[in-house]
């Protein structure tokens, strides 16, 4: 029994190899590239656009209304402005993908004084980098000096600003844009990998020579895998900046991909040919990608019921577990209870993919 299973492990990783180089061939993975990088283009060019990016930004919080900062605001190199709370605060600075400084002014601070030093607090998001820290702060410390003609000294209070789950910024874009990539394409390609050989009656070819067909549907996923995790990896080299928590996001990734290739398998062997599954996919994608966008985008209140539903629906919980591998720190309780979701849906779809691959065998 032992020495079939390293055949088996070769005849599967071969279906995979050949799927992988003849999507190379015919340009599915460019495909894959093309089509993840519309995706996520239009969130990375805004700043772009806007011109923005590069711009020294402070976001200011004070107990008291501060009159200077109009004056500095008309500086056109430089964007400030005043919030009603650190916490604000905090969620400006992690939410822009520009030049962000938190300035936090005591009680005692008065604008009114004329001689007496003014003493900020300082505040940066963990992804800025240190040579950037004294940058921003000579170029705060002279503007504020410019228009108070007081001492100014800038201190760093907290390098480490994440967001937390009230922040609605890039890392929202990063999460969606995950989620979306990993899904869309995963449900889009795997399918299509049993429906080409169906067409093009080379399924039959492939039973025939020593392959099983559970040789060719695993290799079909290790395929599936090959384009869901090709696309993963781009989103994330385009936001590599956001992500605390590394070990967390790759074990995130791959039970996302898992998941939208089983169910991408079962499309595939539930149907014939693309244009029978049309309404049927668009639907699947929809239903599999809402939870997420509803948990993120959405501020409605649904019923309990629903409520319940869409935060244990895979998608729901990928997206709680990519939002904390951006936080500062994991809440472990609720990251096994996701990893747990995920993959008890996986396992059932398994099952049910088993279930069909025994029903094609015996007819």
């Amino acid at each position: 029994m032992n020495h079939k299973t390293p055949n088996h492990l070769k005849i599967i990783g071969m279906i995979a190899l050949k799927d992988i180089s003849q999507s190379m061939k015919n340009k599915t993975v460019l495909g894959v590239i093309i089509g993840v990088f519309l995706l996520i283009l239009p969130s990375q060019m805004i700043p772009l656009i806007l011109q923005n990016e590069s711009t020294p930004t402070a976001v200011v919080f004070s107990p008291k209304k501060i009159s200077f900062i109009k004056e500095i605001a008309e500086d056109p190199n430089t964007r400030i402005y005043q919030v009603r709370s650190i916490e604000e605060m905090k969620d400006e600075i992690v939410s822009g993908r520009q030049m962000a400084i938190g300035l936090v002014f005591s009680e005692e601070f008065s604008d009114t004084d004329d001689y007496s030093k003014i003493s900020v607090d300082a505040y940066f998001p963990h992804w800025t980098k240190a040579e950037n820290f004294p940058t921003l702060i000579k170029h705060f410390e002279s503007l504020i000096y410019s228009v108070t003609q007081r001492e100014v000294e800038i201190q760093i209070a907290d390098d480490q600003v994440h967001p937390d789950e009230d922040s609605r910024g890039s890392e929202v874009m990063f999460i969606l844009q995950m989620i979306n990539a990993i899904i869309t394409i995963s449900l889009v390609l795997v399918p299509q990998l049993f429906m080409v050989e169906k067409e093009s009656h080379t399924l039959d070819a492939l039973m025939t020579s020593p392959a099983n067909f559970n040789d060719i549907v695993l290799g079909k996923g290790l395929a599936g895998c090959f384009y869901g995790l090709t696309a993963a990896l781009i989103v994330i080299l385009l936001n590599t900046r956001l992500i605390a928590h590394w070990g967390l996001l790759i074990l995130a990734v791959i039970s996302g991909v898992v998941f939208a290739v089983l169910l991408g398998l079962l499309m595939g062997l539930l149907f014939d040919n693309f244009q029978q599954a049309t309404l049927a996919f668009s639907i699947i994608v929809i239903l599999a990608i809402a939870p997420a966008f509803i948990k993120l985008i959405l501020t409605v209140n649904f019923p309990s019921a629903v409520e319940v539903l869409i935060n244990w629906l895979p998608s729901g919980k990928l997206a709680d577990l990519l939002q904390m591998s951006v936080f500062r720190e994991i809440d472990i309780p609720q990251a096994i209870s996701g990893f747990a979701a995920i993959w008890g849906v996986n396992l059932a779809l398994l099952f049910w993919v088993l279930l069909k691959i025994r029903h094609e065998r015996l007819n």
